[in-house]
């Protein structure tokens, strides 16, 4: 589905999370979302589904009015406070404007109606991703991930780390380089642009990266160089 199309990204390996008690709905899309999307994860109690959103790297949610739990605005609040860039999609047997006003205020990408086409659930999902730049990631140890289509690092949930310039593309040499040691001439010339960098100075950057993410993201080799720790693409 689409695959061929250039600029659309690597979507089949997208992770999506569908809160819903409409077991309609949900065997629906089970019979018939395929392969095309990584993983599609129900749930239909709205305290799990805030768990799991807060846990896991979802990049995209389907969000249904009828769920068990607290409210649909209370629900649609808390996944906005724990993962403030997941992308949503709202789906409702009815067109209650409070829903409407809640989907807005809450960034939803869209708003459809029951009985679902699931054509229009498959288009909406990915031209969610797509406009939202759902990018390729890399996946690091306790949630932390490298989106490059957008160019940062992320925390489990979403949340942004604040690296700097110099931290950012260190990480970056690294992990064009995985699985190699990147000496200290090479990051001088790469990351400080062959300006003056003495030793400590990079060794200071090492360390505010490990305090920004955990320890062995950054191994170091005595004497030769820095090695990123073990990735996987997304």
């Amino acid at each position: 589905m689409l695959k061929t199309v250039k600029n659309i990204r690597k979507l089949y390996n997208a992770k999506l999370l569908f809160i819903s008690s409409d077991l309609k709905a949900k065997e629906a899309l089970e019979q018939e979302f395929d392969e095309y999307f990584k993983e599609l994860k129900f749930v239909t109690n709205n305290y799990d589904a805030v768990k799991l959103a807060s846990q896991n790297s979802y990049d995209l949610v389907i969000i249904d009015t009828q769920t068990e739990g607290f409210s649909f605005s209370e629900l649609c609040t808390e996944l906005t406070e724990v993962v403030p860039t997941l992308p949503k999609i709202i789906i409702s047997d009815s067109d209650d404007s409070d829903h409407i006003v809640t989907a807005i205020n809450n960034s939803a990408y869209t708003f459809i109606s029951k009985p679902l086409r699931l054509k229009d659930i498959k288009l909406a999902v990915i031209m969610c991703l797509n406009q939202t730049k759902r990018g390729d990631k890399i996946d690091f140890q306790h949630g932390i991930y490298f989106d490059e289509y957008r160019d940062q690092f992320f925390k489990s949930g979403g949340v942004l780390i604040d690296f700097t310039r110099l931290e950012k593309a260190f990480l970056k040499l690294l992990i064009t380089k995985k699985g190699d040691i990147i000496d200290y001439d090479t990051i001088k010339e790469v990351v400080w642009k062959g300006k003056n960098m003495s030793i400590y100075t990079m060794r200071n950057i090492v360390n505010k990266i490990r305090q920004k993410t955990y320890y062995e993201i950054i191994r170091n080799h005595s004497n030769r160089g820095y090695v990123i720790d073990d990735t996987k693409s997304k």
